[in-house]
């Protein structure tokens, strides 16, 4: 899958299921989402999960630094890629971007924002590695802080953490995001429609 394509996909439907479970990522394989983030578990569990969602047609990404009895650096992308063989990988490092590109593989750049100093990093930081799209955290930030980050960047920007309703969802939206990633199961299935006006709108 190419960056275009995960943008289409997100396009397509804007909610991204956050899995932590086998039971989660049953439901996910049944939802309307195109796109599921695995967060966790032994590294044959997240085979086994992906293989699942990807028969099911979802665009699976693996967040390397939640995997188990794995290391969180290049071998790590290198046993994801060959054992689990995800869609994409979602990391906090940004020197891995290219690592996993090398791999086939899509990357995610999940940064946190907790102060201007973090948030100036994260601007930086995407620029630099150029990731296919970065993950802000937590997602409920201000709509003026993701507008302004999307302006700066340019970059596809994935609100996730915290995004617990509709009107959540619609305020990173309406900010400029292109998805929410939530691991609360209500709203994967959550109707996306004309909604406000707002692209992706629910």
């Amino acid at each position: 899958m190419s960056s275009r394509n995960i943008r289409e996909a997100l396009a397509a439907h804007p909610i991204i299921a956050a899995v932590h479970s086998f039971e989660d990522a049953a439901i996910a394989a049944e939802s309307p989402c195109a796109v599921v983030f695995l967060l966790g578990g032994k590294l044959f569990d997240i085979k086994q999960m992906t293989e699942r969602l990807r028969q099911r047609g979802k665009t699976v990404f693996v967040h390397l630094d939640l995997a188990e009895g794995i290391a969180r650096d290049a071998n790590g992308v290198q046993i994801l890629a060959e054992i689990v063989r995800p869609d994409g990988v979602i990391t906090t490092k940004n020197n891995l971007v290219r690592v996993i590109r090398e791999y086939g593989m899509l990357a995610a750049l999940r940064c946190f924002i907790m102060d201007g100093q973090s948030y100036h990093k994260a601007v930086q930081v995407s620029g630099n590695a150029s990731p296919d799209f970065i993950e802000l955290m937590p997602g409920i930030l201000p709509q003026s802080l993701i507008a302004e980050f999307c302006r700066e960047t340019g970059a596809a920007v994935v609100a996730g953490g915290l995004v617990r309703s509709a009107v959540d969802a619609n305020q990173a939206f309406a900010a400029g995001a292109q998805g929410i990633s939530t691991s609360d199961r209500s709203l994967w299935t959550l109707p996306i429609g004309a909604g406000n006006g707002t692209r992706g709108a629910i």
